[in-house]
């Protein structure tokens, strides 16, 4: 992820909206979540409002700084955030939480990650939500909106963005790594993709 919030919170976070409510409607009240690459906290904050806790990890610290912000200016309580990689959550023990989470965020690594990433979701939740890019994506405006998007984040971001979606998207990724999927659907014309799996 980039080292600066403007951008996911500028084009991301707003296109995602619809995709924050469905992975709220997937969780429990008083259940323990763990949001993993959770940038500048949109998400976190979203499911503070059903959630017991909300621990938000991001390996960025200045997406971090400004999610910490945000949570100062509103006054949240049971949400917190740690400096963590994804792919080494070692501050947790194996199934901390009810719930973990994954939004616009495994696209983003690259291929070689993604094992070593869903296998600590796996430890830490019985439970994962994954968000991510549709693949492929649909042939409209949508889609090529979303490609330039990707193209804007940078050469290797974007990168990583064509490898994920030469993989196949969300459910082979998943599939290849031992993960039960529950239910899986697109939304945002087809842009987007919530998997609900089970370990």
């Amino acid at each position: 992820m980039g080292e600066t919030g403007w951008f996911y919170r500028t084009f991301i976070d707003p296109l995602l909206k619809s995709g924050r409510k469905l992975i709220k409607n997937n969780i429990r009240a008083g259940e323990t979540v763990l949001d993993v690459a959770c940038g500048t906290g949109a998400l976190v904050f979203d499911l503070a409002e059903k959630a017991k806790k909300v621990v938000g990890v991001d390996f960025s610290e200045s997406m971090l700084k400004a999610a910490q912000r945000e949570q100062k200016k509103r006054g949240i309580q049971n949400i917190e955030f740690i400096t963590a990689d994804a792919s080494q959550l070692t501050v947790f023990s194996d199934k901390e939480f009810d719930v973990v989470t994954l939004s616009m965020a495994l696209h983003q690594f690259d291929p070689g990650l993604h094992s070593p990433i869903l296998n600590e979701m796996k430890r830490v939740s019985k439970k994962i939500i994954i968000v991510d890019y549709a693949a492929p994506l649909p042939k409209s405006t949508n889609g090529r909106a979303a490609k330039f998007i990707e193209f804007l984040a940078g050469k290797e971001h974007n990168g990583n963005f064509k490898k994920f979606c030469k993989l196949g998207g969300l459910k082979p990724i998943l599939e290849n790594n031992d993960l039960q999927l529950q239910t899986s659907k697109r939304f945002g014309s087809g842009i987007f993709q919530i998997t609900v799996c089970s370990t």
